[in-house]
């Protein structure tokens, strides 16, 4: 366990250790990084650092730039989400107070109409009259079948 977290901390400090020779020091189970030679009891391999170009301001500026445009576009759309969120939201609500008011209206207008029931069924008038053609039958002279009503 304490090997990766010597070496992770031996690459964080190169960068400060870049420009000279550094030292890797070897004692009893234990590894460092430093400037100075070691000590005589431990084993020592010197190595160079690479030096690194500078900073390329110009690329670095563009870069923040772009992100700087992709946030706000991201900002933009979050508040966009966020508006036809809200409207979605008042549209839902709007509509589940019409249909509360649909359904009021209904269970009141539902206490005021009452089935209406036929007092005689009717019957079925497919055969011939028995009692033979009608007045009005015979007036205007049609054939004695029942009419439709």
């Amino acid at each position: 366990m304490l090997r990766p977290l010597a070496a992770a901390f031996a690459l964080l400090a190169i960068p400060v250790l870049a420009d000279g020779p550094a030292y890797r020091c070897a004692n009893a189970g234990s590894v460092s990084f430093q400037q100075t030679p070691c000590a005589a009891a431990s084993e020592e391999r010197a190595f160079e650092l690479p030096s690194y170009p500078p900073v390329n301001m110009l690329e670095r500026d563009r870069l923040l730039a772009r992100e700087a445009a992709l946030d706000a576009r991201l900002l933009r759309r979050a508040e966009i989400d966020a508006q036809e969120r809200i409207a979605r939201d008042a549209r839902r609500a709007r509509e589940a107070e019409a249909d509360a008011e649909r359904e009021r209206a209904r269970t009141t207008e539902a206490g005021y109409f009452y089935p209406a029931y036929p007092l005689a069924y009717p019957r079925a008038g497919h055969h011939r009259n028995r009692f033979g053609p009608s007045l009005n039958d015979q007036v205007m002279g049609t054939s004695g079948l029942p009419r439709i009503r």
